[in-house]
């Protein structure tokens, strides 16, 4: 069995990696979540583990690739320092660090390894309209896309909904139908130096408009 390890070098990672060859689990050990994203689709899986001094210091993008993963694999956050040891919150919060990632292994080995397929974001601006789903267009605001690929886009707006949140988008320059987004992460403005807005995700998109598309991805 094979399970991603996302953490800081040194006594960190030698501590996970006792752990878990005591447990008979030789982890893939990677410095980011995009180191590990970058290596799928080629390794197979059975679950992931992300040390959260690692994952705080990550920029917006990797925690939407993390997102991703975790809707794929078991997966588990963790923490490890010399006095307190391990710890982690998997299914029960009143065992102890250890006894939570010792279950988190049983459900990897109950998984099916698997690689994941990535889609290639292909950098592309459309003026775009976005509204709240359940209010009116008349609502929408202003916004462009920065990149977008066979799952979903990056809308650049300084008002980026909350995540989870579903809204209504129109690609002006592509098709003047609206479809659906779930907001998978955001950046807001001022948090870092990077364009704000927020990653979506597409929901039913309808098949001609997934083909319009995919035809600009080419």
């Amino acid at each position: 069995m094979q399970i991603a390890l996302v953490s800081r070098p040194g006594d960190v990672l030698e501590a996970y990696v006792r752990f878990f060859e005591a447990n008979g689990v030789h982890p893939l050990h990677c410095m980011s979540v995009s180191e590990l994203y970058h290596k799928l689709p080629d390794t197979s899986l059975s679950g992931v583990v992300v040390d959260m001094p690692t994952l705080v210091k990550s920029v917006g993008t990797e925690k939407f690739l993390l997102q991703t993963l975790e809707g794929v694999f078991p997966n588990i956050r963790t923490n490890w320092n010399p006095k307190a040891g391990f710890q982690a919150i998997f299914h029960d919060s009143s065992k102890s660090g250890e006894e939570n990632l010792r279950a988190f292994l049983q459900d990897c080995r109950n998984f099916k390894p698997r690689g994941l397929r990535k889609d290639k974001r292909t950098a592309k601006n459309f003026n775009v309209l976005f509204w709240l789903d359940g209010e009116s267009e008349q609502t929408a605001q202003r916004a462009y896309t920065s990149d977008i690929c066979g799952g979903g886009l990056f809308v650049c707006t300084c008002y980026p909904p909350p995540v989870d949140t579903s809204v209504w988008v129109k690609l002006l320059d592509l098709d003047e139908r609206p479809f659906k987004l779930v907001v998978r992460w955001k950046m807001d403005w001022g948090v870092a130096k990077r364009v704000p807005g927020f990653g979506g995700m597409f929901v039913d998109l309808q098949d001609d408009l997934a083909k319009k598309v995919a035809d600009v991805l080419i």
